[in-house]
C-alpha cells in the first residue's frame, strides 16, 4: 500500500463493482472506494491527482481494494426463508395524526385487527421455516395495543414454540405509547423488547401533528402512559423516533426533548409520503434538513467530548451511520424487505414490508403458501442499486442502498442530495470519532 494513505474503516465480507472513488471534501483529504465502502486518509498531492482524474492516481487508489469479492446481482437472491416478521395487529389507531402515509393503520381500507388466529399461524410458519435459527417477531400497526391480547397471546405462544422446535425469538414493537398498562410494561421488560415510540420532540411540536381522534394532543398521555418503561426498562430497550415536517425542520431541539423525556436514544425521519403534502419535505427543504441534522450532529458529538470517555452516543442517526461506515458496510439494497423481512396484514397477507400493505405491487402470498420465494427474487432484482438509475452512477449507492422502496415508489427520488450531504459529512466525522472518541465504535 502507498504510503501516501492508511486505511481508516474495515471492509465487509463483499464489496461492489464497477469501481469507483468519492473524494470527501475537508481539512484531512479523503478518499471512498466504494467498492468494499473503504474509506482513507490520502495526502494532499494524492487528493490533487485524483481530482484532477490521473489515471495512474485511480489506479492507485483502486488497487487498495484488488482481490476484495464482490457484490453481484445474482449473489442478492433472498434466503429461502424470512427470519424477521411484523404483524400488523391493528390495521387502527388512537391517534389522527397529520402526516401519517399509514392512513391510521388502515392503508385505505376499513379499520380492523388482526386475528390471534392468523398471528399465530404467521409465528408458526417463521419458527417452522427456520431451521432452529434465530427470528424476530415486531407488531405494528396502526397501534398494536388496540389488540392488547392477540399481542400478548403472540409473545407466550412464540416463547413456547421457539423452545419447542430449539429455536430463539426477539421481539419489537412500534407505538405511539398512549395505550401502555402496567401489564405491557411488565412484558416489554420481561421480553427483551425493542421498543420504538413515535414522538416528535416536545408537547407542542408533538401535539401539533399528533392529535387524538378528538383533536387533543398525545404528548402528555405518551409520556405519562411510558414514564414507568422509561424509568425502568429492565430488558427492553427504548429509543424514539421523530418524524421531521416541513414546517419545523428543527432536529436538535426535537431530539433534545425526547431525551429530556426519558429515553436514552433518540432519533429523526423525514416526513416524504402522507396525506398532507404541504407537510412533506420537498426541493430546498433537504438543504435546511441537512443543515439541521449536521446541527444536531456536532451538538452531540460536542456533549460527548465535554463529559469523556464511555459517554455514549444518543443521537441515533448519526450512531447507525459512524458504525456502518467503522463496519465497511456495503450494501446493494437499502433494508431487508422481502429478504430476510417481510410484514402480514391483518387477513394474512405477505408484503414487502409494513409500509406496503394492502398495495398488489409488493405481494409476496398468503398464510396459505407463506412468503413466495420467486416474487421476492423479482422484486429484489428490480431494486438492486445497480440495476437502476440514478443509483448505478452514485457514489453513496452501497452506502445508502436506493432509499426505502415504499417511499421511492410513492415520492420519487427527490432528497438524493440530502443523503450525499449526510453521508459525506458523516464519513468526516468518522475520522474525528476514531481518533477522539473511539469508545463510540466499540459496538459497530
Amino acid at each position: 500500500m502507498s504510503q501516501a494513505m492508511r486505511p481508516l474503516a474495515a471492509p465487509d465480507a463483499g464489496g461492489a463493482p464497477p469501481p469507483a472513488f468519492h473524494l470527501v471534501a475537508g481539512a484531512r483529504p479523503l478518499a471512498l472506494v466504494v467498492e468494499g465502502s473503504r474509506l482513507y486518509e490520502i495526502d494532499a498531492e494524492l487528493a490533487l491527482r485524483l481530482d484532477a482524474g490521473e489515471a495512474g492516481a485511480i489506479e492507485e487508489l483502486l488497487a487498495c481494494g484488488a482481490g476484495a469479492p464482490g457484490l453481484r446481482l445474482a449473489e442478492v437472491a433472498p434466503p429461502p426463508h424470512i427470519h424477521a416478521l411484523s404483524l400488523n395487529l391493528a390495521q387502527a389507531c388512537n391517534l389522527s395524526c397529520s402526516y401519517c402515509y399509514a392512513d391510521e393503520g388502515r392503508f385505505h381500507g376499513a379499520a380492523r385487527q388482526m386475528p390471534e388466529a392468523v398471528a399465530l399461524a404467521a409465528i408458526d410458519r417463521l419458527l417452522e421455516s427456520a431451521g432452529g435459527g434465530r427470528v424476530t417477531v415486531g407488531f405494528i400497526g396502526g397501534e398494536p395495543f388496540l389488540n392488547r391480547s392477540t399481542l400478548h397471546a403472540c409473545v407466550a405462544h412464540a416463547r413456547a414454540r421457539a423452545a419447542r422446535l430449539g429455536a430463539a425469538v426477539g421481539f419489537s414493537v412500534t407505538t405511539n405509547g398512549t395505550l401502555l398498562t402496567e401489564a405491557d410494561v411488565d412484558l416489554l421488560r420481561d421480553n427483551a423488547f425493542v421498543v420504538t415510540v413515535s414522538l416528535d420532540g416536545d408537547a407542542a411540536t408533538h401535539d401539533r401533528h399528533r392529535p387524538d381522534r378528538h383533536g387533543v394532543g398525545s404528548h402528555a398521555r405518551a409520556l405519562a402512559a411510558l414514564g414507568p418503561l422509561l424509568a425502568d426498562p429492565g430488558r427492553a430497550r427504548v429509543t424514539a423516533r421523530a418524524t421531521v415536517t416541513r414546517d419545523d425542520l428543527r432536529v436538535a431541539e426535537r431530539v433534545g426533548a425526547m431525551l429530556d423525556a426519558g429515553f436514552l436514544e433518540a432519533g429523526v425521519s423525514p416526513a416524504r409520503t402522507g396525506p398532507a403534502p404541504e407537510l412533506l419535505l420537498c426541493g430546498a427543504d433537504w438543504e435546511r434538513f441537512l443543515a439541521e441534522m449536521v446541527r444536531a450532529a456536532d451538538a452531540e458529538l460536542d456533549r460527548v467530548r465535554r463529559l469523556g470517555a464511555g459517554e455514549p452516543l444518543r443521537f441515533s442517526n448519526l450512531g447507525i451511520a459512524l458504525q456502518q461506515i467503522h463496519r465497511g458496510s456495503c450494501r446493494p439494497l437499502p433494508c431487508g424487505a422481502a429478504y430476510g423481512y417481510a410484514s402480514v396484514s391483518a387477513e394474512g397477507r405477505y408484503y414487502t414490508c409494513h409500509r406496503t400493505l394492502d398495495d398488489p405491487r409488493f405481494a409476496l402470498g398468503d398464510l396459505a403458501s407463506g412468503p413466495d420465494l420467486e416474487a421476492r427474487r423479482r422484486f429484489l432484482a428490480a431494486r438492486h442499486v445497480d440495476a437502476q438509475e440514478p443509483c448505478r452512477s452514485c457514489w453513496a449507492r452501497y452506502l445508502c442502498g436506493g432509499g426505502c422502496h415504499a417511499e421511492v415508489a410513492a415520492a420519487g427520488r427527490d432528497g438524493c442530495d440530502y443523503v450525499r450531504g449526510w453521508l459525506d459529512h458523516c464519513l468526516r466525522t468518522y475520522v474525528e470519532v476514531a481518533e477522539e472518541l473511539p469508545w463510540l465504535l466499540a459496538a459497530a
